[in-house]
């Protein structure tokens, strides 16, 4: 029961994430939304900041998880890009939300999100422009071509369209196919590589 009770409280306070910004959520509607008392709410989180953080762990582990290994050619690495971006775009309520405590997390929380960064640039960003570098002497890229902007420029550009039509919702009165998007976005980064 108890960690059932926790998942409540987490996915309460996703659910009020909905409905307003999270610096003013108090632990008291959390408790409410989740239909127990806010001393069970301590029981399970230190405050308010243990849930956002837990909530970001879940959206980071949503999103880590480039396949670095089994590229080996150009091919390859377009397709594991795809299968990347698809996953971490995803247009369903959980991810929609968890996108939302991040984006608060990096308008609000400085400290937090320089540390997301840091993993980001690790664990992510890193192995790519490891493989664009690799590309630059095996693949014909360009050595001139500056990494990490053109992969930064991938991200974002992918990234920033997710947010307008998945976490801002204006897919509901100008959807796009984000598969195109998707699409597009990776073989107008693969073009600029040549």
């Amino acid at each position: 029961m108890p960690k059932e009770t926790k998942d409540k409280l987490l996915d309460s306070t996703l659910s009020l994430i909905d409905k307003k910004p999270f610096h003013q959520i108090s632990t008291k509607e959390i408790a409410e939304e989740s239909g127990v008392a806010e001393v069970t709410l301590f029981r399970h989180f230190t405050n308010k900041e243990s849930i956002l953080e837990i909530l970001a762990n879940k959206f980071f582990k949503m999103i880590v998880g480039f396949e670095t290994r089994k590229i080996d050619s150009e091919e390859k690495f377009r397709t594991e890009l795809v299968k990347f971006f698809t996953r971490t775009t995803k247009s369903d309520p959980l991810s929609r939300r968890l996108f939302k405590v991040f984006l608060y997390i990096g308008m609000y929380r400085k400290k937090t999100f320089l540390k997301y960064a840091s993993k980001y640039e690790r664990t992510i960003a890193g192995p790519i422009e490891q493989i664009v570098d690799y590309g630059k002497k095996h693949w014909g890229y360009r050595k001139e071509i500056d990494t990490d902007i053109t992969v930064k420029l991938l991200f974002n550009s992918i990234g920033f369209f997710n947010i307008i039509q998945n976490v801002f919702l204006l897919k509901e009165s100008n959807p796009y196919d984000f598969n195109k998007i998707i699409e597009i976005g990776i073989d107008n980064f693969l073009r600029s590589l040549k």
